[in-house]
């Protein structure tokens, strides 16, 4: 009876170590895959190695080489924006003595056409002149075309009235030729104006063209 007993104790003790084995044995397991996330240190250290290798950004510049390289920049911009000043004067400087040509030759051509009438009616009182002087040479001829009575008269009327009409002329003439000559004072000047306008249009646009093809 005795030996009865025994069995079932020794039976649970076998069972208890059984378990206990089981369950100790199962913790490790259980362990590892946490474990298995924390990389080794080797490996940590490899990484930031690599983080540090050529495929990364330099580190940040310093506050004086910064602003070297700022003030570098902006030095290069202001070159550039002085050059497309420089650019724009030149035109702006083009287009105003192109304009001021334009104006020029139109007053020049204003100015010619005013002298040419001025010649016109110069040479056409200087006809009516000679054939005022024509007639006063056959006055005779002219006092019988007349006709009449009193010849002396009338040879003495004509020749006051030939005489009046050539002093009107003489005036006339007188004006035009003053005029005539202050039309080509005026044709002169602006006629040198307008080449030497020309010219200068023509040194711009040299230069111009060379600086584009430098």
């Amino acid at each position: 009876m005795m030996r009865s007993r025994r069995v079932p104790a020794l039976f649970s003790v076998i069972l208890i170590i059984a378990f206990a084995t089981a369950v100790f044995g199962q913790e490790p397991a259980k362990q590892a895959p946490a474990e298995k996330t924390r990389p080794p240190r080797a490996a940590q250290k490899a990484t930031t190695d690599a983080g540090n290798g050529p495929g990364q950004e330099a580190a940040p510049l310093n506050s004086d080489e910064a602003m070297r390289v700022a003030v570098i920049k902006l030095s290069t911009q202001i070159d550039s924006l002085a050059d497309e000043v420089k650019l724009l004067r030149r035109a702006t400087e083009r287009n105003s003595q192109t304009i001021e040509l334009l104006l020029y030759e139109e007053r020049l051509g204003k100015v010619e056409e005013k002298l040419d009438a001025a010649i016109e009616r110069k040479a056409e009182l200087d006809a009516r002149e000679q054939d005022i002087q024509r007639r006063l040479r056959n006055i005779q001829q002219e006092v019988m075309l007349r006709g009449g009575l009193r010849r002396e008269e009338t040879e003495a009327a004509l020749r006051a009235e030939y005489q009046r009409a050539l002093e009107d002329l003489k005036n006339q003439q007188s004006l035009y030729q003053q005029r005539i000559s202050e039309l080509q004072t005026q044709v002169t000047r602006l006629r040198a104006r307008v080449e030497a306008l020309r010219k200068k249009i023509e040194r711009v646009e040299e230069k111009s063209e060379q600086q584009q093809q430098q």
